[in-house]
Order: structure tokens, then C-alpha cells, then sequence
């Protein structure tokens, strides 16, 4: 059994919540709270498998709200369902670490579904907040790469060979033997192949390397 909290200002939509999440066994009702304060007491005296949490309460209202409550659970799950229009505050509610953003007109269809998903270590959004936040990730690394091949023709002959051993897989010590260099010269071409490049991390350059097998 997951137990769940539900914290709404409103009685209607906390009594809706609840009917919703009574027709899935494997969900019991933790408790229920009406603004902020009383909600994180909640947090801290039932530890909630799930906190179902509006944005705006009577104490607390947006992002504010989703940054207090995420900081009380933890490593536990919280599903924001709110009015609020997901394409303004969707991406930051789920990067101050909501794991889902559910907005109050799609609940009938989507309150079960959302919760089981979130309980098994999924995210909840809508297809459409979902199609935005791939887009936004593929526009922004396709720049990044376009950008870092860019920078490939300003590598010098040495620094195109530790790329190249790099996507081999070899290690800064086996680079530094097989060009006979020491490793610390091997460090200061990867950071330069990092500004060529316009990487901001090793992870970043490796992966990269690895991209141009």
C-alpha cells in the first residue's frame, strides 16, 4: 500500500482527489491539509509515499509552494495538481523536483494513471508539456554539438590524437604512456580541447569523442 496526502484549499476538489484515488487498491489516504504549513506537518509526522499538493494555498502560492514541499519529501514523491498553466510553470515546478504537473482539468481522466507512474519511479506531464520539454533539449544539444564541431578544425595534430584515443575508451594515464607525455600533459590538452570545443566538462568531452567513432 502507497499512502498518499493531499493537500487543497478547497473541499470540493480535496473530496474529488480522494474518490478518485479510492478506486485503486493499492492507494490508502494518509491524510489531507488545507494550506502549506499544516501540509508539511503532515510531511514530517506521516511520510507520505505521495504528496498530491495544489500550487496555490491559502499560506503559499506557486513555485514557492512546489519548492517547500519537494524540499520536505525528499527522496519521496510529489504530483502537483493545479490550475496553473503548465507551459508557464511545469518545467520549473518538475525542476525544483515535482515528479509530476497534472493540471486540475485533465484529473478525471489522468489522477490514477499519474500517480501509479510517479509511485514507480516515473514523471507525470501531458503530451503536450512533454513534446515541449523535447524539443527544448533537442534545440539546445543540437546547438551544443553543432557548435562543438565547429571547434574541431581549431584542434592542433596532438589534441585530434588524444580525441582520438579518447573515443577508444582510454584512460588519461594509457593516453600520457602511448604518446609518451605525462599525464599532466595529457590534462592540459583536454582542457583546452574542452574551451576548443565550448565543453564545460571531461563527461561532456568523452561523450563527444565518442559521438565521432
Amino acid at each position: 500500500m502507497h499512502s498518499v496526502l493531499i493537500i487543497d484549499d478547497h473541499d470540493i476538489v480535496r473530496l474529488g482527489l480522494e474518490a478518485l484515488l479510492s478506486r485503486c487498491p493499492d492507494l490508502t489516504l494518509a491524510g489531507w491539509a488545507d494550506n502549506l504549513q499544516s501540509g508539511l506537518a503532515q510531511i514530517h509526522r506521516q511520510c507520505p509515499a505521495l504528496v498530491i499538493s495544489d500550487m496555490g494555498l491559502g499560506d503559499s502560492h506557486g513555485l514557492e509552494t512546489v519548492r517547500a514541499l519537494a524540499q520536505a519529501q525528499g527522496t519521496r514523491r510529489l504530483l502537483v495538481v493545479t490550475m496553473q498553466d503548465e507551459m508557464l510553470y511545469g518545467e520549473q515546478a518538475l525542476a525544483l523536483g515535482a515528479n509530476g504537473y497534472l493540471m486540475k482539468g485533465s484529473v478525471q481522466a489522468n489522477l490514477v494513471p499519474a500517480v501509479l507512474t510517479i509511485l514507480h519511479g516515473g514523471t507525470w506531464t501531458s503530451p503536450r508539456l512533454n513534446a515541449r520539454m523535447v524539443d527544448r533539449y533537442l534545440r539546445r544539444n543540437t546547438g551544443a554539438k553543432a557548435r562543438a564541431e565547429e571547434g574541431v578544425s581549431s584542434l592542433s595534430a596532438r589534441e585530434l590524437q588524444v580525441l582520438e584515443l579518447l573515443r577508444s575508451g582510454k584512460t588519461t594515464k594509457e593516453i600520457a604512456d602511448q604518446l609518451q607525455l605525462s599525464s599532466r600533459t595529457v590534462d592540459i590538452h583536454r582542457a583546452n580541447m574542452k574551451k576548443k570545443l565550448k565543453l564545460r566538462t571531461g563527461a561532456e568531452l568523452i561523450a563527444f569523442a565518442s559521438r565521432r567513432a
